[in-house]
C-alpha cells in the first residue's frame, strides 16, 4: 500500500505541475500576443469579407519552373450552444427550425468551418495574361470533419473555369459574421461555370457565365428532372469613394428548370431573378452591406433553403411545374470601435408565395435571421468573438418556431 500511494502521489504531483505549466505557458502566450501592436490590420485584413474573397496571402512554399505554389487557410473552432432545437446545428440555418418549436437545446463543439486551400500562380502567357489556379476545401463533409471540396478553378485572363462562387451573387459584401451560413436570404452558392469579365474602366466591370444545370424542384415520384440547359448570369459592378473601395452591383440570372412528367413529356419552365447588393464604408470604422433580390424559381441559389425543392412545385394532377417566388433581403452594419475591437448587427428575411400555390400544410413561408457579435482581433492573424443568434420559421398554416444561439468561436489564419 505504501508502493501504491507513493506512486499515486507521484502521479499527482505530475498532473499539477503539468497543469502548472501550462497555466504559465499560457499566461505568457497570451501576454506575449497582446502585447504587439495594434495596428490598423489587425481587424480590417482579418474580416470575414477579406478571407471569403480571397484577398488574404498565405505561404509561398515552392517556385518551380514559372510556377508559385502557395498554401493557405485556417483553423476555426465553434462552440454553439442552442436553447431550443434546431436541425443544422453547426450552422444557423432558420429552415431547419422545428414547428411549433422545441424546448431541447443542444451545445456542439466543432471545427468543421476550418479549411486549407492551393493556389498555383502561372507565368503570364505571351499576350501577358494572368495565370491562377485554386483548389480549396473546407472540413464540412462528414459530422467527423472529412475534407470537402470548396473551389476548384482556373482563372486565365478575363476567363474563370471552374467550380466558384456563382457571378448572380456577390462575392465582396459578406457581413463580418462568425456563423458559417450567414444570413438567410444570403444569395451564396458555388457553381461550375464558364465566366468572362471585362474591366469597362478602373471603377466598373462586367461578367457574364455559364453555370451548371438542375432544377431543386417538388415534384410527384413519377416525374423525373433533368439537366439539359445552363443556368445564365451577367452582372455589372461600380465600384466608388476613396480607392473605390466601395460598390454597388446588378446581378440577373436565367435558370432553366428542365423536367419530364408524368406523360413523360419534356419541358423546361424558366426561373429569372435580380441582385441588387452592396459594400459602402462610410468611414474607416463603419461599412454597411445589403443584398435585395427578387425574382421566380431560383430556390437553389439561397443560402437557407437550397436543396429544399423550393425553386418550383407541381402537384400530382398538374401538368407543369408552377415556380415558386422568392424575395431575398438583407441588411449588416459592421462597426470597429478599436483597431483591435469590432462589432457586427444585421437582420435578414426570406419569403416565399408558397402560401398562394395550394402545397402541403407545414410547407416553409418565409424565415427570420438576425446576429450580434463582438470580435477581439489580437493579431493579423488571430482573432475571438461572441455572437448570438436569432432563427425563425413560419408555414403556410401559419404555424411558426424560433430558437436563439449563443456561440464563441476563436480563429487562427495561416
Amino acid at each position: 500500500m505504501r508502493y501504491i500511494v507513493i506512486a499515486r502521489s507521484t502521479r499527482c504531483s505530475r498532473v499539477y505541475l503539468s497543469v502548472a505549466f501550462t497555466v504559465v505557458l499560457l499566461y505568457i502566450m497570451t501576454t506575449r500576443v497582446s502585447a504587439q501592436t495594434d495596428t490598423a490590420e489587425n481587424g480590417r485584413g482579418l474580416t470575414r469579407n477579406m478571407i471569403e474573397g480571397g484577398k488574404t496571402q498565405g505561404f509561398l512554399f515552392t517556385d518551380v519552373k514559372g510556377i508559385r505554389l502557395q498554401f493557405s487557410g485556417y483553423v476555426q473552432a465553434d462552440f454553439i450552444h442552442d436553447f431550443k432545437e434546431i436541425g443544422n446545428i453547426h450552422a444557423m440555418q432558420p429552415s431547419t427550425i422545428p414547428v411549433p418549436s422545441l424546448s431541447d437545446g443542444n451545445t456542439a463543439f466543432t471545427v468543421r468551418q476550418s479549411r486549407f486551400a492551393f493556389t498555383a500562380f502561372g507565368a503570364p502567357d505571351a499576350k501577358g495574361r494572368a495565370l491562377k489556379a485554386v483548389l480549396e476545401f473546407d472540413l464540412w463533409g462528414s459530422l467527423s470533419g472529412a475534407p470537402r471540396l470548396r473551389h476548384a478553378y482556373i482563372q486565365h485572363g478575363k476567363w474563370t473555369f471552374g467550380q466558384y462562387w456563382s457571378n448572380f451573387m456577390d462575392d465582396d459584401n459578406w457581413p463580418n459574421i462568425m456563423d458559417y451560413w450567414g444570413p438567410n436570404s444570403y444569395v451564396w452558392t458555388r457553381q461550375v461555370q464558364l465566366r468572362f469579365t471585362q474591366q469597362l474602366s478602373p471603377s466598373m466591370k462586367f461578367s457574364v457565365s455559364a453555370e451548371q444545370p438542375g432544377g431543386d424542384v417538388s415534384i410527384p415520384a413519377s416525374w423525373s428532372n433533368r439537366t439539359v440547359y445552363p443556368d445564365v448570369t451577367a452582372a455589372f459592378q461600380k465600384n466608388f469613394g476613396k480607392n473605390n473601395i466601395s460598390h454597388i452591383r446588378l446581378a440577373g440570372l436565367l435558370h432553366p428548370i428542365d423536367y419530364r412528367n408524368a406523360d413523360s413529356t419534356k419541358k423546361t419552365s424558366i426561373g429569372a431573378a435580380f441582385n441588387l447588393s452592396g459594400n459602402i464604408t462610410l468611414s474607416k470604422n463603419d461599412d454597411i452591406k445589403f443584398q435585395f433580390a427578387y425574382g421566380t424559381g431560383y430556390g437553389k441559389y439561397s443560402e437557407d433553403i437550397s436543396g429544399e425543392g423550393l425553386d418550383g412545385y407541381a402537384g400530382v394532377n398538374d401538368k407543369s411545374i408552377t415556380n415558386i417566388n422568392m424575395l431575398a433581403t438583407w441588411l449588416y452594419y459592421d462597426h470597429f470601435w478599436t483597431k483591435s475591437l469590432g462589432s457586427t448587427i444585421g437582420y435578414g428575411y426570406l419569403k416565399l408565395n408558397t402560401a398562394d400555390l395550394n402545397m402541403p400544410a407545414g410547407t416553409l413561408k418565409a424565415t427570420h435571421y438576425a446576429s450580434f457579435n463582438t470580435t477581439y482581433y489580437f493579431t493579423s492573424f488571430f482573432k475571438i468573438a461572441g455572437e448570438v443568434l436569432y432563427g425563425k420559421r413560419e408555414n403556410t398554416d401559419d404555424k411558426s418556431g424560433d430558437d436563439i444561439r449563443a456561440q464563441f468561436s476563436a480563429f487562427f489564419k495561416f
